[in-house]
């Protein structure tokens, strides 16, 4: 029988000098572990399921210098968002511009106006409608002069305009859809005094060369002509506020289309929000083509390319 060699036994001195090279090693590791550069896990971009930016996102966002601009570049047609599903069909859509931010568009039904609202400035950056002969002959509703928050942007937790920041202000509560266009009834009346259709307008402008152009707008329509307007203040950044956040335009404008039979013409108006204005509106007028060039917008984008290049290039005389 062969004789087993016997295992040499581990002297207490030589597994203590293991336990310690071990413990070494294992230190090692979690020395250079612990030093290695960790890769922080970023978290994918939040989307908002809200349809609007908040006042202090779009500020730091202007700050810098990637403010969204309600002016955006102008559209082509292929670029143009369908109208919202309750603006009627038929020739009124003619009054919606170029729809390049459609979360942020609202239909009044009671007005019969559309609007592409402003969060930042908390007004609308334009207001679009159109206006018929009908519509400035049935007269009889005595002005509603209630201003009030709009329900709509309420209802979308945007920032809104209050009546008591137009207070002590030395600006008037200006109409961009004018009272006097929608007083068939006390509900369509009640509905153009809204904040969102209303704009701080120096005296000199609201009461002066800005109403007499209301005023020359119906009778043109009076005259037979269907018009397709759309009117609005300038929202460029750094604009001064009064009350809570109101921005108060430097400039408003006002673009028209006129269709009586086959007859098509287009005027605009930029007229700025002055203390002293002169009550001639002709001297602001321009062809509707150059206005779209200064604020980046395509007015009447549902008109066929041929017409409407034609028409919002010329400069009507008179």
């Amino acid at each position: 029988m062969r004789r087993r060699t016997p295992h040499k036994k581990i002297s207490r001195s030589t597994q203590g000098w293991i336990i310690v090279l071990l413990l070494l090693l294992l230190g090692g590791v979690l020395y250079f572990s612990y030093r290695r550069p960790i890769t922080p896990v970023v978290p994918p971009a939040a989307t908002s399921s809200s349809p609007h930016e908040t006042a202090s996102a779009r500020r730091s966002a202007e700050a810098q210098g990637k403010a969204r601009s309600v002016a955006t570049p102008k559209a082509s047609r292929r670029d143009a968002v369908q109208p919202p599903a309750d603006f009627s069909e038929g020739e009124e859509t003619l009054a919606l511009p170029a729809l390049t931010q459609p979360a942020f568009i609202l239909r009044n039904a009671a007005g019969r106006y559309t609007l592409c609202y402003d969060t930042l400035y908390r007004q609308a950056a334009w207001v679009a409608y159109r206006l018929t002969p009908e519509e400035v002959r049935h007269k009889g509703v005595k002005r509603s002069n209630r201003f009030y928050s709009d329900t709509m942007v309420r209802q979308h937790r945007w920032p809104s305009a209050v009546d008591r920041d137009y207070r002590g202000s030395g600006y008037d509560r200006g109409h961009l859809l004018p009272s006097a266009d929608r007083n068939d009834s006390p509900s369509e009346n009640l509905a153009t005094f809204s904040l969102a259709n209303i704009a701080p307008q120096r005296p000199a402008l609201n009461r002066g060369v800005w109403r007499l152009l209301e005023e020359q707008v119906r009778r043109w329509a009076a005259a037979g002509d269907t018009l397709y307007i759309v009117a609005g203040g300038v929202l460029r950044p750094d604009l001064p506020r009064i009350g809570e956040g109101v921005g108060v335009p430097n400039h408003f404008f006002k673009a028209i289309l006129l269709h009586h039979d086959t007859l098509w013409r287009a005027v605009a108006f930029l007229i700025p929000n002055q203390e002293e204005l002169p009550n001639d509106f002709s001297r602001y007028k321009m062809s509707v083509d150059s206005l779209e060039k200064l604020l980046s917008q395509d007015f009447f984008p549902a008109l066929p390319d041929t017409l409407e290049s034609r028409i919002e290039a010329q400069c009507p005389s008179k």
